[in-house]
């Protein structure tokens, strides 16, 4: 792992990535790469939640597991967030508990418009959702009482856009936030991540960019936040995963991956793994690794994004968001479809396992290049790797 100083971009050699976009007519599930042929995602892995609520995002599990509350983004000032069980039944409001459909979700949306409370996550007890919302102008972070159903605005600061909040083990809030933009004062110039009171509103910064990087998404691992450093300012560089120390905000670049975006990273202790998103095989896709991410799988290969992945608390389940479509050039992010998934772990690696195996011994027994070979058993060793962790 390679130490990098705080708010700078980094400077790592670009390679050419050997990516291509689905044929004409091709299926939108699957991903086509130059060099080995790419695996299959296990279809009896993945089971779909929610579809035909427009544009779904954030799925986030309670700690007891039995609920998920993500929002669905009705233009660029409205965004609701909703609940329903872990198997996806009964879909309500948060705030007021209407049960919603595919069909009911956008004239909801519309009653709200112009409130955006959403990237909600659960407080380590299960009785409240933290989130950002748009109540005060910019972003702050509100809480929402699931007792008492009562909503108060907990932390915020007019010059700094908070986003992203959740829960530290000592009741703190990590989260991120910027300088309000000049174009919309909802998103930020750049990005740092913070960490806040509840109690009393007050925050610090734990990263200090100088405006060429933004901190985005940040997550707990083993006392430590794990986050993305995105570069800003045009560079062609890509985001990098990070492990920031909370105390002098030292920081630890854990992919080193320039020519390949990795975002979004959460942290489950039962099962000692992280997930995120990575665009490392042409689009985004989930994949998990170990804390350090020197040994990683991909778990899904869709030609369209699957993103934003979130644990269930036991570590059986992630939870993501599945696009449908590319947007046509011009038009509105949240007119995309997008659904929300759930692979089983255990199952998807036992599939892609057994596929591994089989492009392993096909290269091999053709007499293919030792490199091509040889990068096909590593993929097959490191899919058994992960599902003997779930065998235990």
């Amino acid at each position: 792992m390679e130490a990098i100083r705080p708010g700078t971009a980094p400077t790592l050699p670009q390679r050419a990535r050997a990516a291509a976009e689905p044929a004409p007519g091709a299926p939108l599930e699957k991903v086509h790469l130059n060099g080995l042929l790419p695996l299959e995602t296990p279809k009896d892995a993945v089971e779909t939640l929610v579809e035909g609520y427009g544009y779904a995002e954030f799925p986030q599990c309670s700690p007891d597991g039995k609920r998920i509350v993500f929002n669905v983004v009705g233009d660029y000032d409205t965004s609701q967030m909703l609940i329903m069980n872990a198997d996806g039944s009964d879909v309500r409001s948060l705030f007021s508990g209407r049960p919603l459909s595919a069909d009911s979700v956008q004239g909801w949306l519309k009653t709200n418009k112009g409130k955006t409370d959403e990237q909600g996550s659960w407080s380590s007890d299960g009785r409240a959702i933290y989130y950002r919302s748009n109540e005060k102008g910019t972003f702050g972070i509100a809480k929402f009482d699931l007792g008492n159903r009562k909503v108060a605005m907990i932390v915020h600061d007019p010059a700094l856009n908070m986003k992203h909040p959740g829960e530290t083990h000592d009741g703190w809030i990590v989260g991120y936030g910027g300088p309000p933009g000049k174009q919309f004062k909802t998103s930020e110039e750049y990005s740092d991540i913070f960490l806040a009171n509840p109690a009393d509103g007050s925050y610090r910064l734990i990263t200090h960019s100088d405006g060429s990087v933004a901190y985005k998404h940040p997550s707990l691992i083993h006392g430590m936040v794990v986050a993305h450093r995105e570069p800003r300012g045009g560079t062609e560089t890509k985001s990098d995963l990070v492990q920031i120390d909370p105390r002098d905000g030292s920081e630890i670049n854990l992919t080193k991956t320039p020519d390949a975006d990795e975002k979004h990273p959460f942290y489950n202790d039962k099962v000692g793994l992280l997930t995120f998103h990575s665009d490392e095989s042409g689009d985004k896709n989930i994949w998990i690794s170990t804390p350090d991410t020197t040994r990683r799988v991909q778990l899904t290969f869709y030609g369209r994004a699957a993103q934003s992945p979130g644990w269930s608390p036991d570590g059986s389940t992630i939870y993501f968001v599945k696009k449908l479509e590319r947007q046509a050039e011009g038009e509105p992010f949240f007119a995309r479809q997008a659904d929300i998934r759930a692979v089983d772990v255990k199952k998807a690696l036992k599939d892609l396992a057994k596929q591994a195996k089989a492009r392993w011994q096909d290269l091999r027994d053709r007499g293919s290049e030792d490199a091509a070979v040889s990068q096909a058993r590593k993929s097959y060793e490191d899919y058994k790797y992960f599902l003997s962790r779930y065998d235990k």
